[in-house]
C-alpha cells in the first residue's frame, strides 16, 4: 500500500510539473486530483453493467463510450507522467483509446463502420488532448481531475445526443422522459453553440449582437427543430406536462417558494458588500436538499426536466455574466464577488457543479434506479458536506493533519448521512440489508475523503457515492 502510494505521489509531481512547464495553469493550492479523472467513465459503465434486462440505445452508447473514456485517462496520465514532452501536442498514444473505443461501438454497440471510427476518434482526442486545451481555454479554474471530469462529462452528452436526435428524428418520443430528453438536448446544445460562436467571433460578445443572436437562433433554428422532432409544438407540451396535475402545481409553488430564498439569500449578501462565509454558501446546499428529497420522491420525472432546465440557466447567467451583457451582466458579477467560492477563478462553476452533483443519477440513461441511488448527491454534498462546514466552522476544535479540516466537522458529516440513510431504512426505501450496509459503509468512507481532498466536493462527492452504490 505504501508503494502504492509513493508511485502515484511520484505521479502526480510529474504531471504537475509537466503541465506547468508547458504553461498550463494549473488551480492553486490544489493536488492533481488524478483519480477523479475515470469516475465518470467508471460511473457510466457500471450504470450499462448493473442494467438487469434491456437497456436503451442511449445507455449502450453511453456505456460504451465510458470505456473509452477510463482508457483516455490512462493514455492522458502516462503520457503527461513522461518528461519533456509538449503537453498540448496530440501524441500518438491518443490514437490507443481511439482504437479501443471505435472497436467496441463496432463490436459491442453494433455501430457501422464509419460510425464507430468518427466516435472513437472524438472520444479518443477530446478525451486525451481536449482535457489540456480546456486547461488552457481557462487558466487557474481547474485541477487535472476536475478539468478530465468536466470534458469527460461533454463528451458522455456529445454521444447521448447523436444516439438519441437521429433516432427521434425517425420515431418521435412518446414518454415524457424521452420528450424532455429531446428538449433538454437540443436546449444544451444551444447554449453551447452560443458560447462557441461568442468565443470565435468576439463580434457577437456586443450587447445588440449577443440578443439578435440568441433571439435569431432561438426563433429559426431551435423550435423548428423541435417541433419537427417531437411532431408537437415543445411550448404547449411542457405548459401542459408542467401543470397535468394538481401534486405537480403544489411541487412547482413549492420549489417557487425555495427559489424566491435564495434570490433573498443572494441579495442580502450583496447588500452586506461583505463576502460569504462557507457557511453562507451552505445555505444553498440546505435549499437545493429541500427542493431534491421531495422530488426525486414524488416526481422524478418532473425533477429531471426542471434539472436540465436550472442547468441551461446557470450556463446562461455564466455566459452573461462573464460577457457583462447588460441589463444582468453587473447585478451578476456583484453576486459572484460577493459569493464567490475560494476554488472559482474566471468561472463560476461550484453552483454549476452543485447542481450537477445532485442531479447526476436522474440524469444517467437508466430508469432503474432506486432512491437511495438517486440521492447520492444529496446525501454527500447536500448533507453530509453542509453539516461537516456547519459544525467544522462553528465546534470544530481538532484539524485533520495539513488541512483545515476538521475531525468534528467529519464525525457530523457521517452521523448526518447516516441518520438519512437509516430513516429511509426505516420507511421502507431500503429493504436490501446489503445496500443499506454499503451506503453506510460509503457514507463513511467518503466523509473521510471529504477531510482530506482539496477537489470540489459537489463534483467529487455525488461521483464516488454513485459508484460506490451501484457497484
Amino acid at each position: 500500500m505504501e508503494l502504492l502510494v509513493t508511485q502515484y505521489t511520484l505521479l502526480e509531481e510529474n504531471i504537475l510539473q509537466n503541465i506547468k512547464r508547458n504553461g498550463i495553469q494549473h488551480r492553486p493550492n490544489a493536488n492533481s486530483g488524478l483519480w477523479l479523472g475515470a469516475l465518470v467513465g467508471l460511473s457510466a459503465v457500471i450504470t450499462i453493467l448493473r442494467e438487469e434486462s434491456s437497456y436503451s440505445e442511449i445507455c449502450l452508447s453511453v456505456g460504451t463510450t465510458g470505456f473509452g473514456l477510463v482508457v483516455c485517462c490512462l493514455c492522458l496520465y502516462a503520457r503527461l507522467s513522461i518528461k519533456q514532452i509538449v503537453a498540448k501536442d496530440f501524441h500518438a498514444i491518443y490514437f490507443v483509446p481511439a482504437i479501443i473505443t471505435s472497436i467496441l461501438f463496432l463490436l459491442a454497440a453494433n455501430k457501422g463502420l464509419l460510425t464507430s471510427v468518427t466516435w472513437g476518434l472524438i472520444v479518443g482526442s477530446l478525451g486525451t488532448w481536449g482535457v489540456l486545451q480546456l486547461m488552457s481555454a481557462f487558466p487557474c479554474c481547474f485541477t487535472m481531475g476536475e478539468a478530465t471530469t468536466v470534458m469527460h462529462s461533454f463528451i458522455l452528452f456529445l454521444i447521448s445526443v447523436v444516439t438519441n436526435l437521429p433516432l427521434r428524428y425517425h420515431l418521435p418520443p412518446i414518454h415524457d422522459n424521452d420528450i424532455s430528453t429531446v428538449l433538454l438536448q437540443v436546449a444544451i446544445l444551444y447554449v453551447v453553440s452560443v458560447c462557441f460562436l461568442c468565443g470565435y467571433f468576439p463580434v457577437l460578445r456586443n450587447t445588440t449582437y449577443f440578443y439578435l443572436m440568441i433571439i435569431g437562433l432561438l426563433s429559426f433554428i431551435i423550435l423548428p427543430v423541435l417541433y419537427i422532432i417531437l411532431d408537437q409544438n415543445p411550448i404547449e407540451w411542457i405548459v401542459s406536462f408542467a401543470f397535468s396535475s394538481y401534486e405537480r402545481i403544489a411541487i412547482f409553488i413549492y420549489w417557487i417558494v425555495c427559489f424566491v430564498l435564495s434570490i433573498f439569500i443572494i441579495n442580502h449578501q450583496i447588500s452586506l458588500k461583505s463576502q460569504a462565509t462557507s457557511s453562507t454558501r451552505k445555505h444553498f446546499h440546505i435549499l437545493a436538499t429541500f427542493v431534491y428529497i421531495p422530488g426525486m420522491m414524488y416526481d422524478p420525472s418532473l425533477l429531471y426536466l426542471a434539472s436540465g432546465v436550472m442547468f441551461i440557466l446557470l450556463i446562461a447567467l455564466e455566459v452573461i455574466r462573464v460577457l457583462k451583457v447588460p441589463p444582468l451582466g453587473e447585478i451578476l458579477q456583484q453576486g459572484f464577488i460577493a459569493f464567490v467560492d475560494e476554488k472559482d477563478c474566471l468561472l463560476s462553476l461550484t453552483p454549476i457543479y452543485l447542481l450537477c452533483g445532485l442531479s447526476l443519477p436522474l440524469w444517467m440513461p437508466t430508469n432503474n434506479l432506486t432512491l437511495i441511488v438517486l440521492l447520492s448527491g444529496v446525501l454527500t454534498v447536500g448533507i453530509g458536506d453542509t453539516a461537516a462546514s456547519f459544525v467544522g466552522n462553528r465546534w470544530g476544535a481538532h484539524k485533520w493533519l495539513d488541512t483545515e479540516k476538521t475531525i468534528e466537522g467529519t464525525i457530523a458529516c457521517i452521523f448526518c448521512q447516516v441518520c438519512i440513510i437509516l430513516t429511509l431504512t426505516c420507511c421502507g426505501f431500503v429493504d436490501n440489508y446489503r445496500l443499506l450496509l454499503r451506503s453506510i459503509l460509503s457514507a463513511v468512507s467518503i466523509s473521510l475523503i471529504e477531510a482530506r481532498t482539496n477537489q470540489v466536493d459537489n463534483l467529487a462527492l455525488p461521483l464516488l457515492m454513485y459508484v460506490c452504490l451501484m457497484i
